[in-house]
């Protein structure tokens, strides 16, 4: 279970798409908090500390928000927007939470030993890297442990196979497929096929100028042929 972790955040008084980017420039993220009966909180967090103290991580638990001398907020991280390019935070959505309130949260998923099949030359494909959980707050795990070594090549798990942690529910589809052990030659197939529609998607058309200086020749040769 994770350790409550402590978050130093200030109020914002300015809005807009304008101020954020200029936030975002000082090296601050615009956030909110919101839930549990406060109304939205409009707030900014230095990007080193809440990357030092959540970063990447799906499963935080409670985090307290401590702005000056008030009383810190019990929260957790209901959602996080990224950049697509240089993967910083770009807003962050804080949602109050009691310690004994029930909350859906995402959690990740972590594969335990070599499946029997890998040993055998099977390969592993890890499909569902984090599910979905209704749980306490308090009781927000780090991650769910799954015991793989068992699977022989062609045996799959699914959410329905797996026992949580008691006070913990599964909240969503439990037909989905965790991790299987598929035949060496079938996962060759798939990695060729990936790389093949990478080169599909790789080549492109002809420059401009290189249409152009195509054209420029075939006028060349046909006033050389009338020549």
């Amino acid at each position: 279970m994770p350790e409550k972790s402590s978050l130093k955040i200030a109020e914002r008084t300015e809005f807009g798409s304008r101020i954020a980017r200029r936030l975002r420039l000082t090296g601050s993220v615009p956030a909110v908090v919101y839930g549990r009966g406060g109304g939205e909180l409009m707030i900014q967090v230095v990007e080193k500390d809440f990357m030092d103290t959540i970063g990447f991580s799906t499963s935080t638990g409670i985090i307290n928000l401590k702005m000056g001398r008030k009383s810190p907020i019990t929260a957790i991280v209901k959602d996080i927007q990224w950049d697509i390019i240089t993967d910083r935070p770009v807003h962050i959505d804080f949602l109050r939470v009691s310690t004994d309130q029930i909350v859906s949260i995402p959690v990740h998923i972590h594969l335990e030993n070599i499946p029997y099949g890998v040993t055998m030359g099977g390969v592993l494909e890890h499909a569902l890297h984090e599910i979905l959980i209704k749980v306490r707050a308090k009781d927000i795990p780090s991650a769910i442990n799954i015991d793989v070594e068992s699977l022989d090549i062609g045996d799959s798990i699914h959410l329905s196979e797996i026992t949580l942690p008691d006070g913990m529910t599964l909240d969503m589809d439990s037909s989905l497929v965790v991790a299987s052990v598929v035949a060496p030659s079938v996962a060759k197939v798939e990695v060729e096929e990936e790389e093949e529609e990478e080169l599909l998607e790789g080549e492109e058309a002809p420059a401009e100028g290189e249409e152009e200086d195509k054209e420029d020749k075939k006028e060349e040769s046909s006033e050389s042929g009338k020549e």
